[in-house]
């Protein structure tokens, strides 16, 4: 017999429901306690005011996510089961099935532009910065040491090997990019300001590149690079509004 094929990865809502994969009958959402594009799920959860389940999913091994054909978090299972991939398909979909506040994938083209931002630049460019030493990493990963259904060899592999792993992944990103990483992350900071229409993106209320830019730039929070976002005086303001509005 040949090899079993492994199904393809697909983005967005799958269609075989997984109702059995929430936790407490409530939504639930699968990721790492630093992941930036969690974060986004998080950060319009919490505006929403959506009661929601949290598995953290072991970075290294992903074995809380063994059920599914993607591997990747976050993964948001709702309610009556619908398994929906990727953060801004699930961004999408949490908005599309409540009182929808911003359009849809192609409907708004600076909002699509600024989501897509969010995952090809920006989250490299922060990347670049928080995994720029094995020290930053090894305080980025910290988190991990806390996970208490995490074994002791787990935290451990996790902090200390993923340590090493991201600050090779925090190497080939800076390489994506012409200037520094510091220098980059400015940059990008001041093409992303000139996106905002008013105080938000969606001018006088978030849309989805509000919440998309917002995440990623959440997980970089009392890490390594965050005197950057702080000192910007035109994304510090608008990153402490949308803390306000979504408690994360």
């Amino acid at each position: 017999m040949g090899k079993k094929v492994k199904p393809a990865q697909i983005s967005g809502i799958q269609e075989t429901k997984v109702p059995e994969r929430t936790i407490n009958g409530i939504p639930t959402l699968y990721c790492f306690e630093t992941c930036p594009f969690c974060f986004k799920v998080k950060a319009l959860l919490g505006y929403r005011g959506i009661s929601y389940s949290k598995v953290e999913v072991d970075p290294m091994s992903h074995s809380e996510l063994k059920w599914s054909d993607w591997s990747k978090v976050p993964v948001f299972v709702d309610l009556d089961g619908t398994q929906v991939n990727d953060s801004n398909y699930i961004l999408h979909y949490i908005d599309d099935t409540l009182d929808s506040e911003f359009p849809r994938h192609g409907i708004d083209h600076d909002q699509d532009k600024w989501m897509d931002f969010s995952n090809s630049v920006l989250g490299k460019s922060l990347v670049a910065v928080i995994y720029s030493s094995y020290f930053s990493s090894l305080k980025a990963l910290d988190y991990v040491t806390k996970v208490d259904k995490f074994s002791f060899s787990s935290r451990f592999i996790n902090k200390w090997l993923g340590a090493i792993i991201m600050r090779l992944v925090g190497r080939s990103r800076a390489k994506l990019f012409d200037k520094k990483p510091r220098e980059n992350l400015q940059y990008q900071l001041d093409q992303m300001a000139s996106g905002f229409k008013g105080e938000y993106f969606g001018g006088n209320k978030p849309n989805g590149a509000d919440f998309a830019n917002y995440g990623i730039l959440r997980s970089m929070q009392d890490l390594h690079g965050f005197d950057i976002l702080k000192n910007h005086q035109l994304v510090w303001p608008w990153y402490s509004r949308m803390q306000n509005i979504s408690g994360i």
